[in-house]
């Protein structure tokens, strides 16, 4: 009997890498398990202590014997780069792209690269305020020198000079808890800029110490400066005065990327490096760019009201109250302000939230129950004279395109 040592096989284990668990991350870690799920695999995630380096990659490997790896850099520069012998398919998730060591030789021969499309992010962000006409634009990078802030600034910048417009940017670095100094000079350059002004900022957290600090200044939100972030965090979006607007990044299908790229390397022996790209979802529109033809604050209020509520049953008449008057003067006044009934708007909410849920699993009987209609037959009529096909149809059509089984 030989005495040497056999080497383990390797199991059905993708090994998942990251920082802190935020939402972005919850988000790709649901997009690689949903991928795991269909193949018959696990995911395994863990934290590497800060400090760690290749070594610790490697160990891991060798403790785990996983049939690939997966990284996420995109909030912590501390996450190890795997050793360029690893024999095991290695992906990395928004890995800054200028960095030396992301050369061919520094990687295992099957590496892959999933990153966030900056160019897609600017265009949706761009699109959004430029719809808004406002005298000036301006852009505030992130608490930290992220690759991704600056590609951000670079392209956001860019498509407001493609139409005709000058960008202003802000370097954010020091903006977190305790930058007073940094907190200072944001605060004089939010009112030296030329108002209405259309912001982006990096992400939700830059956005949400901007609206902060607009207000410890006296700038009025959104009729003097409307803030746009990125991630569309919605426990931090939702908790920032006013509500704070936000583009979601696909960040599920970066994590469906990912272990695609996985299943691709195990059938492809031969395959060496592979990219990919993930885009946005949708930009979610909240007070903090809800600007009006009039400075009317109780027409704000109600449109707030009818986001939040929308999907509880609400009807016009439980917002009446919000605008005060007669119900015809509410009723006018509100279409002139808005452009279309309180009706209208509270089935256009509702509407939203019935798409996003016929891109999950969730039983179609169910939808009408999360989404304020009275019955499966009231909101099957409605939908159908809406968007002239069924909601069977409309699902149909979403896994065809692919956008099918997202995030609930």
């Amino acid at each position: 009997m030989s005495s040497a040592k056999s080497q383990p096989e390797k199991n059905n284990t993708i090994l998942f890498l990251h920082s802190l668990m935020l939402r972005t991350t919850r988000l790709v870690f649901s997009g690689l398990t949903s991928v795991a799920a269909k193949r018959g695999w696990t995911v395994q995630h863990s934290t590497p202590p800060h400090g760690s380096d290749t070594a610790y990659v490697r160990k891991l490997v060798s403790f785990w014997h996983p049939i690939g790896v997966v990284a996420d850099y995109g909030h912590d520069k501390d996450i190890p780069l795997p050793d360029p012998e690893l024999e095991t398919p290695f992906v990395c998730i928004d890995l800054d792209p200028s960095l030396p060591s992301r050369r061919r030789s520094s990687f295992p021969p099957q590496t892959g690269f999933v990153d966030c499309d900056a160019l897609a992010v600017a265009e949706t962000a761009a699109k959004t305020l430029l719809e808004q006409n406002y005298a000036s634009y301006a852009y505030v990078s992130a608490f930290m020198r992220f690759h991704w802030s600056e590609q951000r600034r670079l392209r956001f910048v860019e498509a407001i000079k493609l139409n005709g417009h000058t960008c202003h940017c802000f370097d954010g670095t020091g903006l977190a808890t305790g930058g007073t100094t940094t907190s200072r000079r944001l605060g004089q350059w939010l009112v030296a800029l030329p108002k209405p002004c259309g912001l982006l900022a990096a992400n939700d957290r830059t956005a949400a110490h901007v609206l902060s600090v607009a207000a410890h200044v006296g700038i009025n939100v959104p009729d003097e400066l409307s803030v746009l972030g990125i991630d569309d965090d919605e426990s931090l979006c939702e908790s920032t005065t006013p509500p704070l607007s936000s583009i979601r990044c696909d960040f599920y299908g970066g994590g469906v990327l990912a272990g695609e790229m996985i299943g691709k390397f195990l059938s492809n022996r031969h395959a060496s490096e592979l990219a990919e790209r993930y885009g946005t979802v949708r930009v979610t529109t909240r007070q903090s760019t809800k600007r009006l033809s009039k400075n009317a604050p109780s027409i704000r209020l109600a449109l707030e009201t009818i986001r939040l509520r929308a999907t509880e049953g609400i009807t016009a008449a439980d917002i009446l109250p919000v605008i005060g008057g007669s119900r015809r003067s509410a009723e006018r006044k509100f279409k002139a302000a808005v452009g279309h009934s309180l009706l209208e708007e509270i089935l256009r909410v509702r509407f939203e939230r019935v798409k996003e849920l016929l891109a999950t699993q969730i039983p179609l009987k169910a939808v009408s129950y999360r989404t304020g209609f009275s019955s499966d037959n009231n909101l099957q009529r409605l939908f159908k004279d809406h968007f002239g096909m069924t909601l069977t149809e409309y699902r149909k059509r979403l896994k065809t395109s692919g956008i099918a089984e997202k995030e609930p």
